[in-house]
């Protein structure tokens, strides 16, 4: 996020910060990205070396306007089809993508983390942030160090519930900090 909280402007990440990119390659690749929609269709793919889960109203949309993406996968409408554990949901392979119904995102989240040797990030928007992070154990944040103007996604407050434990990086356009919630260990953001 920018100085001023911003992470979007006309659903386009407003910097470039290829050290940053890498950074996050290397954090999250052989894992799970959880993105809103908008992330996945500002990406246009799916993230490769990891399983992709995209959230939205309306999963199957996402199969119909993306049909080399989504024409396999499962498509999950409904609280019901969840499964209990990560592991036992039949995941995507590694750089392919599966479309889930945002209103199941909570019972997700409420997961046992030890219930799956893969870890699970969360990699946008704003919204899926703000219902995600009451469950986030750890929160990698990348500060830009800027205000940017006619930014239209922002990252949701947070510190009250955080602490920050390090400084992973510090350039000087940006610095990576890893913040810890105060009582849960879940998720990473």
């Amino acid at each position: 996020m920018s100085l001023n909280r911003v992470i979007g402007a006309g659903n386009k990440i407003p910097w470039h910060l290829p050290e940053d990119f890498k950074w996050f390659k290397k954090m999250t690749s052989g894992h799970v990205v959880i993105m809103g929609r908008k992330t996945f269709e500002s990406l246009g793919k799916p993230l490769p070396n990891r399983i992709n889960i995209v959230l939205s109203r309306h999963p199957g949309n996402l199969q119909r306007d993306f049909p080399e993406t989504f024409g396999n996968a499962w498509v999950g409408r409904g609280k019901t089809q969840f499964p209990e554990r990560p592991h036992q949901f039949e995941l995507p392979k590694v750089g392919c993508a599966a479309a889930v119904d945002l209103r199941i995102i909570r019972d997700f989240l409420k997961l046992d983390p030890a219930s799956s040797p893969l870890e699970f990030f969360i990699a946008g928007g704003a919204q899926v942030y703000e219902q995600s992070l009451p469950f986030c154990s750890d929160l990698y944040l990348t500060l830009v160090k800027r205000e940017v103007e006619g930014g239209d996604a922002f990252f949701p407050a947070f510190e009250e519930k955080f602490d920050l434990v390090e400084t992973i990086r510090e350039e000087p356009e940006f610095k990576i900090l890893h913040y810890q919630h105060r009582s849960l260990f879940s998720l990473k953001a």
